[in-house]
């Protein structure tokens, strides 16, 4: 058996707490400030540096979910050509696409921008701004539900970036969406569709994965079959992996030498990264987003899973529509069929524990918690070789807290925090590099050694 993936993590983890540190976040929360205030200036500036930047290929890439590891998968195929730049983590907003955009360089050949709405009218400043030679679109899920009135109104919002293609530009859509598909009869240029349904152009066949397994397929591309290995956790990840696949093709790098890169691309902090703890469990850190779209994507991987004890550890999820006893019913029961124990955490996290048992949950394996920390210290006595957790938070409830603290003393236990970040990248956490050293990001046997420490750490 095989314990598959490996993740990375961005930014520096685990740094003890320095004055010179503290400084730096200091200035970085000044510097944010700065940027909020100066957008405007900064928007215009990218706008210039973008049409100065005419030897550099811009790609951008758009989605409701999959955005930064399809980002992932294309820069690193890219490399093969040349220099490539990619979006600093996931900085997608507004201010994230002029920055990023602001750090490209002449001799960078490639550039690889993810671009992300949360509300309407954002996304028409960044495509006029990007205004990409290649545009790929992904998906249109249900995520910032309480911004747009309906999926329709979210796919018309994506497909202005489409529709900034420069002339003669390509646009890389997925088939299986139909209103991804839709978006083919406004380019100003080329198409090419990926995904599974009829009339793809690139598409998967004998796709396989499953816990400890990892994703692997063969791509049918207009030059042939090609097997493809990658590190990634569940069969969700095809789409970015099909999409990224496609746009490396169409800018010259052939099959095989995309499969030798994206091999080793690991999947990023927080979506489904595989990390085993001190005492021998893996945790799943899918502590980034919550939404109901990824929630049952992380369900159908836990579900196929071959582990010792699945568990389900979440705080709240999103844009399911529903209030927080109807969510939590839905996750009681369908935690049931994906896993033997359930730890709920937070206001009314009692009466997810008194669902799940009532779903089949056996009551000595429901747990309920007020707090992270309170849920952090229970799963440290309670964890065991061989238990697969599957970690779900909300950005907002900063979950990534109960994997830290899996590792020793976390500094930050503060209920509400307005940060939308990950804790592994906050000065707060004040983990220091021994207790980083001890997170070891589980990875395919067949392909590297199966223990890595996180990078940065």
């Amino acid at each position: 058996m095989s314990h598959g993936s490996g993740c990375q993590t961005s930014g520096r983890l685990g740094d003890p707490m320095t004055k010179e540190r503290y400084e730096y976040w200091v200035r970085q929360v000044a510097l944010g400030s700065i940027v909020n205030r100066l957008l405007p200036l900064i928007t215009v500036a990218a706008f210039l540096w973008r049409r100065l930047l005419y030897r550099t290929t811009f790609i951008a890439i758009t989605g409701s979910l999959g955005k930064t590891t399809a980002k992932e998968c294309l820069a690193a195929i890219l490399t093969a050509r040349g220099r490539t730049y990619r979006t600093f983590r996931n900085q997608n907003g507004p201010e994230g696409v002029a920055l990023n955009l602001l750090r490209v360089r002449p001799w960078h050949r490639y550039a690889v921008l993810e671009v992300g709405i949360g509300e309407p009218g954002t996304m028409a400043k960044m495509a006029r701004t990007v205004r990409p030679d290649v545009a790929v679109a992904l998906n249109v899920k249900r995520t910032h539900t309480t911004a747009f009135r309906d999926l329709d109104h979210h796919a018309a919002e994506k497909a202005l970036l489409v529709r900034a293609l420069r002339p003669g530009g390509l646009a890389i859509l997925c088939r299986d969406d139909e209103r991804v598909a839709a978006m083919g009869k406004d380019v100003n240029g080329a198409v090419r569709y990926f995904g599974e349904a009829s009339g793809a152009d690139y598409t998967a066949r004998d796709v396989f994965d499953g816990w400890p397994e990892r994703l692997r397929f063969v791509l049918q591309a207009p030059s042939g079959a090609q097997q493809m290995e990658t590190q990634l956790v569940g069969r969700h990840w095809l789409n970015s992996a099909l999409g990224a696949l496609a746009a490396a093709d169409s800018l010259g790098v052939k099959p095989d030498q995309a499969a030798r890169l994206l091999a080793g691309v690991q999947p990023f902090a927080g979506r489904l990264q595989p990390v085993r703890v001190p005492g021998g469990a893996i945790v799943l850190r899918d502590d980034y987003n919550s939404s109901i779209e990824s929630i049952e994507e992380a369900f159908r991987v836990l579900e196929s899973a071959s582990a010792r004890r699945r568990w389900f550890v979440i705080t709240d999820m999103s844009d399911s529509g529903g209030h927080r006893r109807q969510r939590l019913k839905y996750l009681a029961e369908r935690a049931a069929r994906a896993a033997e124990a359930v730890v709920f955490i937070g206001q009314h996290a009692d009466y997810g524990k008194r669902r799940a048992i009532d779903a089949g949950i056996a009551p000595d394996n429901a747990h309920n918690f007020e707090t992270l920390r309170q849920a952090a210290e229970f799963l440290r006595g309670a964890l065991r070789p061989g238990d697969l957790v599957l970690l779900k938070g909300r950005t907002t409830d900063h979950a990534a807290r109960i994997f830290w603290a899996q590792l020793g003393p976390v500094g930050c236990w503060r209920e509400h925090c307005p940060k939308r970040m990950l804790c592994d990248i906050c000065w707060e956490l004040d983990i220091t590099p021994e207790q980083a050293r001890q997170a070891q990001v589980v990875v395919p046997e067949r392909s590297r050694p199966e223990l890595v420490r996180i990078q940065g750490a």
